[in-house]
């Protein structure tokens, strides 16, 4: 089963899974077990490992917040910041810039984070079904343009308004396939479209404004391209969800 510590564990237990489950929660209340463990190595390098990420985190925000340009850091954290006094869910279906949701909106509640799995263009509909099953809780849909793309979204945004299923839609916009050219370097690092330029399947660049498709169903709409628009058009968008109304938001990222 691997030596200790291998998996960041000081012991390994085998059995039935509720069994064991209740068996540790009637020793943790019988011999405090939470207080010995607060004592262990183990747990003191664990929490120092989790204030050097703590640390890490607010550096690489603040670099992001220093720029013109709308860094996706800055995104996730503006976003952080406007939901604080909430318990948001955040349905995620981002493909390069997923870590940087994951790390830096800090989703950590039960049931508050959900990435979209299988094929892209599922997204939408996940977020309405997520409203759907929690409509007193605010949703927010983070999607790269690419994804979005891949969504059926007017369909998907016809279902948001027949439905009253309000949802902040927030597009990570870097104009291009960024996962498709990853892929391109990945495969082909000295491959033709590293020679010439010309990254088949990649660019975006002359797609319409992502927030624009929302507009023939009335709904709030806003696009970013200035870092120090952003918090006020995303507290926008957040306004018009919050008193019932789907909002889009498109913004530029640098990358």
């Amino acid at each position: 089963m691997g030596q200790p510590g291998r998996l960041g564990v000081d012991h390994y237990l085998e059995g039935g899974v509720a069994a064991t489950l209740r068996a540790l929660a009637r020793l943790a209340r019988e011999q405090r077990l939470t207080d010995r463990a607060a004592e262990s190595p183990y747990r003191a390098t664990q929490l120092a490992r989790h204030t050097d990420e703590v640390q890490a985190l607010e550096q690489i925000e603040e670099r992001a917040a220093a720029g013109t340009a709308i860094d996706p850091v800055l995104v996730a954290a503006t976003l952080r910041r406007l939901l604080a006094d909430e318990d948001p869910i955040v349905v995620d279906e981002t493909i390069t810039h997923s870590r940087v949701v994951q790390r830096h909106l800090r989703r950590e509640t039960p049931d508050s984070y959900f990435y979209v799995q299988g094929g892209l263009g599922q997204g939408i509909a996940v977020a309405l079904g997520v409203k759907l099953a929690a409509p007193d809780r605010t949703v927010v849909f983070t999607v790269g343009d690419g994804a979005y793309l891949y969504n059926p979204i007017v369909q998907s945004l016809h279902a948001s308004q027949a439905h009253d299923l309000p949802v902040l839609i927030v597009v990570f916009n870097d104009h291009k396939y960024l996962s498709m050219q990853m892929n391109h370097l990945r495969f082909y690092p000295d491959g033709a479209a590293v020679d010439t330029g010309e990254w088949l399947g990649v660019d975006l660049s002359t797609q319409p404004d992502p927030a624009r498709f929302a507009e023939p169903f009335g709904f709030h709409t806003e696009s970013v391209t200035t870092a120090s628009d952003l918090e006020a058009a995303l507290d926008r968008a957040l306004k018009s969800v919050r008193g019932g109304t789907t909002a889009v938001v498109n913004v530029a990222v640098s990358r």
